[in-house]
């Protein structure tokens, strides 16, 4: 008797899809192969310490996330009550900070660019430039922290949260009279 080899239609399916599967694993591997070439190495970034930061170090220019700067740091001057923001009267500065971040979360720039120390408004350049950056951000919701008031001296952290990272920043007023001035904003909360 002779053998003869006879082709089941079902081994040469078994076999297309072999072929199709060394095919896939072929071009995976190619991708994956591209892509890590095509990233550089990370390399360890200095954090950047800035003068209105009081010495603390934050994030490296440019990390921001999705492109987006992280928010500038205002360069700090002598606090001067002729030129300096002022809490509302009838107002406390907790409430000034509150209200600040609910005009953020409710995209009202204008308002909450009137309510930031003078020296952060002057960095920021305009109400517009302002409006356009913390926009970016997608600010959701804001909270504050305790006040410690010192004085007449009275700082406030409040959190701005972003779908990227919660962003903290310390206000510091100065109270002169009667009346409390918003003299400082600070990137990081003390």
């Amino acid at each position: 008797m002779s053998e003869k080899t006879e082709s089941n239609p079902n081994q040469m399916i078994v076999i297309g899809l072999v072929v199709v599967a060394v095919l896939l694993a072929a071009i995976v591997g190619i991708l994956i192969y591209q892509q890590s070439q095509a990233v550089p190495a990370p390399t360890a970034a200095a954090p950047v310490t800035t003068p209105d930061q009081g010495g603390q170090t934050g994030a490296p220019a440019g990390m921001g996330g999705a492109g987006q700067q992280m928010p500038p740091q205002a360069q700090q001057t002598e606090f001067d009550p002729k030129t300096a923001t002022k809490v509302p009267a009838g107002s406390t500065p907790e409430a000034m900070v509150k209200a600040y971040l609910a005009a953020v979360v409710a995209g009202k720039f204008d308002e909450a660019y009137k309510m930031l120390p003078v020296d952060t408004q002057k960095n920021y350049g305009d109400a517009k430039a302002y409006a356009e950056q913390v926009k970016a951000y997608g600010i959701t919701s804001g909270e504050t922290g305790q006040p410690v008031e010192q004085g007449d001296t009275m700082t406030i952290v409040a959190t701005q949260v972003t779908p990227q990272m919660p962003i903290a920043y310390t206000w510091t007023f100065k109270k002169v009279g009667d009346q409390w001035y918003a003299a400082s904003r600070a990137m990081g909360g003390q």
